[in-house]
């Protein structure tokens, strides 16, 4: 309560009220005397009763009595015989007992005027601070009231009072904005109606009636149907309140949920579309619950785990532990039919991780401890009727952070595809050994003189080495000389039959680590002749610090022949008078190493960059444009690409390829 400053003036100390008693009444006996002597005046009790009533004004009822004591003794020590003493004669007792009486009444008579004063004073004080409590009062629920009214717009929810003894109905301001009305109409049941939906009268109805009937509480949806057409949906709850017997009445809230009624319809039709995809998407899919994955995963990152795989080669056991801990929840028809099942039991709620190669199925684990949100792989899988498929299997991981226990697996029945891409390879590969045959049919003149070069060494030698035996005495030193070195002729020869024979033959591609300079070395030994027959200047940068290569070395030989003899060809064919074809390895990056032939030639027109490596394109008049395709398809099959520009520093075309590199 607020504390007032209230005008308490007479309120003293209880010493200096009994003082103020005993001086008035030393001055109503000083005044007698002086009256006595001067005036020669009898003493009058007026001036003793004015002191009591001093005393008694200024400090209550105990300096009253004090006052009205004083007084009597004073009067009859002072003023009645014998004087100076306190001896009281019979015959001036009524006089002082009158007195005495007297100055009782006036101090009961002043006590009771101060009590009414000071309780006047507290009523006062307490009907200020009832008066401030309730100015505080009435300034909080206005304060409320306009929050409250703010809350009903924000949230769009009116309130509303029903009195069904006489129809009256209330509404806050929001209720009149939801249905449309204008705050200077009455609220009735009437203009309710008139906004509801048709399709929902009897509904509303329905509900006033059983309220208005039954007094309880109720809680419905219905629609309103507003002036210009549209539709609000409106959710409304209310609870009985009887002030009196035989009085109803009903408070509730009406609230505004279309928006929330638009948010679960389009949250319908989005799961609707989501069903649908599922179960009749044309691509096999499952729904995965990896709770008791999450948990494993997480007790082991707990345990200090950082990679999953060593700890897993570690202990094996786990991996059928972490296998069995991922559940599929959900399959498609297509899944359904291939994995071969029945229906849909034969595959939910138990693990079919096993029905997928070890390897793969933790290549999947990875990713998912590595919490990326896609994992995509090619793999094989056993389906339930013992078929082994090639498949393309997506797993994808919507929810990690807001829903980590769900993931949504895709798979691809791919046995076709790769089917075809065997045909397919085998279909290359014979095609690169017809391209193998060609060439050797080109180079018939480069691999004869090859040859017959160790072959014309050896016959020399042979015929030196018996002019010497035929001595009659042989220097059978220089003898064993000329024998070692028809042993290394016939096999220099034997070397070069052995590079055609590679080439010629139908070999099942072998990848080893190799040295690509060193292929490149043994590739241009069989073009020698082919380069001195076209007065072609033949470079080759090798790059000693070059890493090693996985590749397969006849199909590595046939692209350096091929792009070599190309080179040649084209420079020939436009009769270019300084041949010059130079062949560099170099690394693009640690990872990636790049061999570049540059020539002198007359390039590629700028038509024909786009389709050079395109199966039968060619620029020759009798080509059968499959040269470079094959070194594509070679060069691709080993994990790298080939690139034609005419950005050679010899002014002609620049072929280049790439291989991933092989740290040593």
């Amino acid at each position: 309560m607020r504390n007032f400053t209230r005008l308490n003036w007479f309120k003293r100390s209880a010493g200096v009220s009994y003082a103020v008693a005993a001086l008035g009444v030393t001055a109503a006996v000083i005044a007698n005397l002086l009256l006595e002597t001067y005036l020669q005046a009898s003493p009058t009790l007026f001036l003793f009763l004015c002191a009591i009533i001093l005393a008694a004004w200024f400090g209550g009822v105990g300096p009253g009595l004090a006052a009205t004591a004083l007084s009597v003794l004073a009067f009859d020590y002072f003023f009645l015989a014998p004087i100076y003493s306190l001896d009281l004669a019979l015959r001036d007792l009524p006089r002082i007992a009158l007195f005495a009486m007297a100055g009782l009444f006036v101090v009961g008579l002043i006590a009771a005027q101060r009590n009414t004063a000071e309780s006047l004073r507290r009523s006062r004080a307490d009907l200020q601070d009832k008066v401030w409590d309730l100015e505080k009062l009435n300034a909080a629920l206005q304060i409320g009231e306009t929050y409250l009214a703010e809350a009903q717009r924000l949230s769009h929810t009116g309130s509303f009072g029903w009195n069904v003894s006489n129809g009256e109905i209330v509404w806050s301001k929001e209720s009149y904005q939801i249905f449309g009305y204008d705050p200077a109409n009455r609220a009735t049941i009437e203009i309710v109606l008139n906004r509801v939906h048709p399709d929902d009268v009897a509904l509303v109805r329905q509900v006033i009636n059983r309220a208005m009937t039954h007094k309880k509480a109720f809680d419905f949806e219905h629609r309103l149907l507003m002036p210009d057409g549209s539709v609000k949906h409106l959710d409304v709850v209310a609870h009985p309140l009887i002030d009196e017997p035989g009085e109803l009445r009903f408070v509730g809230a009406v609230m505004d949920v279309t928006a929330r009624k638009k948010s679960e319809e389009a949250l319908r039709k989005s799961e609707q579309r989501y069903r649908h995809l599922f179960q009749h998407m044309p691509i096999a899919l499952w729904q995965v619950n990896a709770g008791e994955l999450v948990e494993l995963f997480k007790r082991l990152r707990a345990e200090g785990v950082t990679e999953l795989r060593p700890y897993i080669d570690q202990h094996p056991h786990l991996l059928q532990q972490l296998a069995d801990a991922v559940k599929i929840e959900e399959v498609n028809e297509r899944m359904i039919e291939l994995f071969g099942a029945r229906d849909a039991s034969e595959i939910l709620g138990i693990s079919r991780f096993r029905h997928i190669p070890p390897d793969s199925f933790l290549r999947g684990l990875e990713s998912r401890w590595r919490g990326e949100p896609t994992y995509q792989e090619e793999t094989k899988i056993v389906t339930l009727d013992g078929r082994v498929i090639d498949v393309l299997t997506t797993a994808t991981r919507p929810g990690l952070i807001t829903d980590p226990d769900m993931s949504l697996m895709g798979i691809i029945d791919i046995t076709e595809r790769v089917r075809a891409q065997e045909m397919l390879q085998r279909v290359q590969a014979e095609f690169a050994h017809a391209a193998r045959l060609s060439m050797l049919g080109q180079l018939t003149a480069s691999i004869a003189h090859e040859v017959n070069q160790p072959l014309t060494a050896i016959v020399t030698n042979g015929q030196v080495g018996l002019r010497l035996l035929n001595r009659s005495e042989p220097d059978l030193a220089e003898v064993r000389e000329l024998t070692k070195c028809v042993v290394d002729d016939a096999r220099r020869a034997a070397d070069v039959i052995v590079r055609v024979r590679a080439m010629a033959t139908r070999q099942a591609p072998e990848q080893t680590l190799l040295s690509l300079d060193e292929v490149i070395r043994e590739a241009l030994t069989f073009l020698r002749h082919e380069v001195q027959s076209h007065g072609l200047i033949l470079r080759h940068h090798l790059n000693p610090a070059a890493p090693k290569v996985l590749a397969d070395r006849t199909q590595l030989q046939q692209v350096i022949v091929n792009l070599t003899v190309n080179a040649i060809q084209a420079m020939a064919h436009a009769a270019t008078p300084r041949r010059i074809l130079v062949i560099r390895t170099t690394l693009s990056d640690p990872h990636t190493l790049c061999c570049t032939f540059e020539d002198s030639g007359p390039g590629i027109k700028p038509e024909h960059l786009d389709h050079l490596l395109d199966s039968f394109f060619t620029t020759k008049d009798a080509g059968m444009g499959l040269g470079l395709p094959i070194c594509r398809s070679i060069i691709e099959a080993h994990g790298g690409c080939v690139r034609a520009d005419n950005e050679s520093a010899y002014g002609g075309a620049r072929f280049s390829f790439t291989l991933p590199a092989k740290p040593h």
